[in-house]
């Protein structure tokens, strides 16, 4: 399916129907399980309806990137926009945005955020290349135990393990690496090296 123009920095320029049916049931799901963990915990705070719809869309945005990244569609729309990939990573600050948004201690979403940012840096700065997704898949692991030693509530270290998949490995990470060319094998003429 081809995807509209205002969407294909989230979608791409063409995805399945099984692939956008993946999202939209993901999304649910997932927000469903952190709705459960958000009520079961009791961890409701004093906030402004404003900044509920604030954290609740930019919930609903990890969830959902959190499997659209995985798509094809999405990994060839940026396999071919280099400086995009850049700009994508930089302007994630959902999880402070999250914190702040539900009262959570900010000082550790910071150090959530952190570690994903320049995690997927580095990543993005191996895009292409075989180790990539190795090396990617430990920064994931490290992350999650990163994000355990945190006192959060289990609901938001849910979150934040999503927001750690969708920028440093969902979204860093040539998932098609033999599909199509990526930018440095256009340019060069020649694969990337390991």
């Amino acid at each position: 399916m081809k995807i509209p123009s205002q969407l294909r920095e989230v979608l791409g320029t063409h995805q399945s129907g099984f692939a956008l049916s993946s999202i939209g049931l993901m999304t649910l799901f997932g927000c469903y399980v952190v709705y459960v963990l958000f009520v079961r915990q009791q961890t409701l705070p004093d906030v402004a309806w404003w900044q509920w719809i604030i954290g609740d869309l930019l919930i609903v945005d990890v969830i959902a990137g959190c499997v659209a990244n995985f798509t094809k569609g999405t990994n060839d729309y940026y396999k071919q926009r280099s400086q995009s990939r850049w700009v994508f990573i930089a302007i994630h600050f959902h999880i402070i945005v999250i914190a702040w948004s539900y009262n959570i201690a900010l000082n550790e979403s910071v150090i959530i955020w952190g570690y994903t940012i320049i995690t997927a840096a580095i990543l993005n700065t191996l895009y292409g290349r075989k180790a990539q997704a190795v090396i990617a898949i430990a920064f994931v692991v490290l992350g999650f135990m990163v994000i355990a030693s945190l006192s959060s509530p289990l609901w938001f270290q849910c979150i934040a393990g999503l927001f750690l998949i969708k920028v440093c490995y969902a979204f860093s990470v040539d998932h098609y690496a033999n599909d199509t060319p990526s930018e440095f094998e256009r340019s060069s003429g020649k694969k990337n090296p390991t």
